[in-house]
């Protein structure tokens, strides 16, 4: 064995995508430390100091009891709460409290001095933060959180709120915002799919070199192998029988054979080099070792095929069907057109003259002793056929409708066969070109082949252009896989940017109803009925509301003062009076209120409707036993400090909104609003979820030698189902194929122009089923080039004709039968 053949079988190394590799990993890494970072938890303890005494139950043991679970915060954090005001530089962070933030339980500032020794309520952090008006916005954020749940009716609470607040806004934590990570995702998978593009494009290119030699080199090598066959063929044939294109043959296979053996080794090596691969002189050497080989391999054939004849072989016949075959498939379209069209459209005597030139091809120097007699036969049978099917044209196309252009049919090339032989090399051309033209005038006049007769049209071959061909064909595959990964990326996107940001509905879609509504005090404007009749009853927990219904007058020492545009009175009062009334209420339910701390139980309300003598109401606050957690928490309001109250004149309608606002905030509790642009998180989001999937398809292309189930999907892989089934019905058909050959002519001179026939069209069948294992067998890599879309055409002619054929025999069948009971009847 010689050494090229050797290494012909040796696959060169194609490499790895290391940039992309490194980019995809680095990019996983950022991704899952994205995660990391994004749903990370602190896990530092937040301590709570509680100096001297406080109103509203608030002390050290209280504080501690109301924490049922630890706060915890990204760095250890000491909260000093005091009842005293603080000073300026407490609050603005330049004065050490001791504590990294210090919460005064104060609610009105000093207002006497406004000089050096002024005093304030809030909050102070130490040290300052770097960002002043961050320092500024986590203070009043901090303040916020205690004032609101203070309105709530907490009083511990409200402190633990204020700690739970602090370990939010204090954020020494990693990098959590979603957008930081998503776009350094998304540009790093972005650098992934162009690393990835640049290597596969490179990987294929290679592969395509690499399997196009290896193709070339395995035809190279069985020439080389029969070439001491060949000679013996050669040397045995007697020179005086040698055509002149049987002797062109072997000199071109002696030749050639030795010039592509030197010059193997340059292509090998061109197309193994990874640097000289892809380079334009590496395409010239491949396509013309390519193009070498090909014509050295259809002189191998031609001369055996030749011999076979010349000599008189058992597989002589073999030959001469091969070049009957074109013929016969076309000869036996244009008569199905014929049979199938209106009476007295072609005379009926050409009809039978085409029939019998046909059968006089088939059988062809059957009966010559002499090689030389057999070629002349067979060139003068294949003369009448040829000027049979021009009359039969002519015929056709005098109706100018019929006068269109014959399509023109992918055939096996049979030149260098035929001159082998002794034959004109373009000599079937011409028959094949008036058979072609005289299907299409057929069909422009008749129309397409009946199918209620068995027969089946044969599809129009497509029209392509050189350069674009794979783009245009596999355009609509393309642009389906792009909306397939647009559509997906674009709704994967929208899920996760809401579960990202997470805002709570305004709709309620609680699923539990009020578990009780117990009214307290004068009922006479205020009925439970009344106050369903308005009520939408849907919380997310289990929840009691009692209403406290009082005198304004008596606890807010407020007099109503009707506004005549809105029925609403706006009063300037005291905070602190509102939280005693509040405070005085939970006393007077010692039912509802935990004795350890003076909160009510998490699943109690209070909702104090202050009434006035005109009978109109305000509830400026409620009193919930769920603490207002959140920076945007709709349970938390701190309205109520600036002493401002709306009064209704509707009781029941306002109760009934107040409930649904407890509802409303119980539902959104602890929400907390992202400093981010959701419109650009989205995007970033839908960029990444694409460019992912880009990502994952490229590498499933990587490989080049794809399951071959990938293969199922796409309009050829369509295609080549359709037509093995037409090979499954006349694969079981084979037999019923034979019988009616056997019914229709019998014993006689005609029978070998059937066994003929049915020998043609046997061993069409099974290179058609060869042809389609070979392409339903191909990987995806190889179902993209330019030549799987010609071998699905190819294929798809040959089962068309082989179809045809077919239906033609079983109506001649049906002819005859009739015929046969006819004659018996009479």
């Amino acid at each position: 064995m010689t050494t090229q053949l050797i290494r012909a079988r040796r696959k060169p190394r194609f490499g790895l995508p290391w940039l992309a590799m490194l980019l995809g990993i680095g990019t996983i890494v950022f991704a899952a430390t994205g995660i990391q970072a994004v749903t990370a938890q602190p896990a530092a303890p937040v301590e709570i100091i509680v100096d001297g005494e406080h109103p509203w139950n608030i002390s050290q043991p209280t504080v501690d009891a109301v924490i049922t679970e630890p706060i915890l915060a990204w760095q250890p954090l000491t909260i000093r709460v005091t009842s005293r005001l603080l000073t300026y530089d407490e609050l603005q962070g330049t004065t050490d409290p001791g504590a990294h933030v210090i919460l005064s339980t104060a609610i009105i500032d000093d207002t006497k001095d406004f000089g050096k020794d002024a005093r304030f309520t809030g909050v102070g952090i130490y040290p300052e933060l770097a960002d002043r008006q961050e320092h500024s916005s986590s203070r009043f954020a901090i303040h916020k959180a205690y004032m609101g749940n203070l309105g709530l009716g907490h009083g511990p609470k409200s402190v633990a709120a204020a700690a739970h607040r602090a370990a939010e806004v204090l954020d020494d934590g990693p990098v959590r915002t979603p957008v930081f990570w998503v776009a350094g995702t998304s540009f790093g998978l972005l650098l992934t799919v162009l690393g990835l593009g640049f290597s596969l494009s490179r990987r294929m290119r290679r592969e395509s070199r690499f399997r196009r030699l290896t193709a070339a080199q395995s035809q190279l090598a069985r020439v080389v192998l029969d070439l001491e066959a060949l000679e013996v063929t050669y040397q045995s044939t007697e020179k005086a029988k040698r055509p002149a294109g049987f002797n062109a043959a072997w000199n071109k296979i002696r030749t050639s054979t030795l010039d592509l053996a030197r010059t193997e080794d340059a292509v090998i090596d061109a197309v193994y080099a990874s640097r000289d691969a892809l380079k334009p002189h590496t395409a010239t050497l491949l396509a013309e070792f390519e193009a070498g080989v090909r014509s050295l391999t259809e002189s191998a054939d031609a001369l055996m095929g030749a011999w076979s004849v010349i000599g008189r072989s058992i597989t002589s016949r073999r030959t001469l069907d091969r070049l009957a075959a074109p013929l016969a498939f076309a000869t036996r379209e244009l008569l199905a057109r014929l049979h199938a069209a209106p009476p007295g459209a072609v005379a009926p005597h050409r009809i039978r003259r085409l029939e019998d030139t046909l059968a006089a091809l088939l059988t062809a120097g059957t009966k010559e002793q002499n090689p030389a007699a057999a070629v002349r036969a067979w060139a003068k049978a294949e003369h009448a056929l040829e000027r049979s099917a021009t009359i039969v044209n002519r015929s056709l196309r005098r109706k100018r409708e019929a006068r269109v252009r014959g399509t023109a049919t992918v055939r096996d090339e049979l030149s260098t066969l035929r001159a082998s032989m002794g034959l004109s090399p373009q000599g079937s051309r011409q028959a094949l070109h008036v058979l072609d033209g005289a299907n299409a005038a057929a069909r422009a006049l008749f129309g397409p082949l009946p199918q209620a007769l068995g027969y089946r049209e044969p599809a129009a071959p497509r029209r392509r252009r050189k350069l674009p061909l794979p783009r245009i064909r596999h355009r609509g595959v393309w642009i389906g896989i792009g909306g397939a990964i647009t559509l997906a990326s674009l709704i994967a996107g929208g899920v996760a940017t809401d579960k990202l940001t997470m805002r709570p509905a305004w709709t309620l879609t609680g699923t539990h109803p009020l578990r009780s509504l117990a009214i307290d005090g004068n009922t006479t404007a205020i009925t439970e009925a009344g106050i369903r009749r308005y009520l939408e009853d849907k919380f997310t927990e289990q929840v009691d509301v009692t209403l406290a219904v009082r005198d304004a007058e008596e606890h807010l020492l407020v007099r109503a003062e009707p506004d005549t545009d809105d029925e609403a009175t706006r009063q300037k009062i005291d905070p602190t009076v509102l939280i005693d009334a509040l405070w005085e209420i939970k006393g007077e339910f010692p039912d509802l209120v935990d004795p350890a701390t003076g909160e009510l139980f998490p699943d109690q309300s209070i909702i104090p409707v202050w009434t006035f003598p005109d009978g109109t109401v305000t509830i400026p606050v409620q009193i919930t036993g769920a603490m207002g957690l959140g920076g945007n928490s709709r349970l938390v309001d701190t309205s109520w400090k600036y002493g401002s109250y709306y009064v209704s004149t509707y009781p029941e309608l306002k109760v009934a909104n107040s409930i649904e606002e407890l509802a409303r905030g119980l539902q959104g509790n602890g929400f907390t609003k992202q400093p981010l642009n959701e419109s650009l998180l989205y995007w970033l989001l839908t960029l990444t979820f694409a460019l992912a999937l880009v990502t994952l398809t490229q590498v499933i292309a990587y490989g080049g030698t794809v399951s071959m189930r990938l293969g199922r999907f796409g309009r050829n892989a369509k295609t080549l189902r359709r037509l093995r089934g037409q090979l499954d019905g006349l694969a079981l058909g084979l037999d019923d194929s034979r019988l009616n050959i056997v019914a229709v002519l019998g014993a006689g001179p005609a029978a070998t122009s059937a066994e003929a026939d049915q020998r043609i069209f046997e061993r069409a069948l099974a290179v058609a089923w060869r042809m389609a294992d070979d392409l339903a067998a191909r990987p995806l890599s190889q179902r993209l080039g330019t030549d799987y879309l010609q071998q699905i055409d190819k294929l798809q002619n040959l089962v068309d004709k082989l179809g045809i054929r077919d239906a033609e025999a079983q109506r001649r069948t049906r002819e005859l039968l009739a015929a046969e009971i006819y004659t018996r009847a009479n």
